[in-house]
């Protein structure tokens, strides 16, 4: 996984392993729609991914900036789509379904202060929870 350290970062806990990848990467801003980088980061984690058995939760988090479109009425929309889409994708490149959970966060769920464009950018991404099978 070292040739994408550079657009993911990996976080071990005691139970998991998370992968966190920026939603400029993956995505258009303010769109749920993958861009043709994140489904090539996304093609190269599912070959990984299908060689062990995890469970994968697939999170969806977005920076506290208020989003009102005609799509997505608030960030609990776009982080849940955001979400689907990732897990939608990885259903395609033959990770099992029975595998995979997709959840929506919003903002509530920060790795740093919003107070900052740099900051807000750090706290939009999709992480992707790893686990050992039950």
């Amino acid at each position: 996984m070292s040739h994408l350290k550079d657009r993911v970062s990996v976080r071990e806990a005691k139970d998991a392993i998370k992968l966190a990848i920026s939603d400029s990467i993956l995505f258009f801003p303010a769109d749920a729609a993958l861009s043709r980088s994140g489904e090539k980061v996304l093609e190269e984690l599912a070959v990984m991914l299908k060689q062990r058995p995890w469970h994968i939760l697939v999170e969806g988090h977005t920076d506290n900036q208020s989003i009102s479109t005609p799509r997505y009425l608030s960030n609990w929309e776009l982080s849940s789509a955001r979400a689907t889409s990732v897990t939608r994708y990885l259903i395609r490149r033959g990770i099992a379904p029975q595998r995979l959970s997709a959840i929506g966060y919003a903002d509530t769920r920060p790795l740093t202060s919003n107070d900052s464009e740099q900051g807000r950018s750090k706290n939009r991404r999709v992480a992707l929870v790893l686990r050992a099978p039950d």
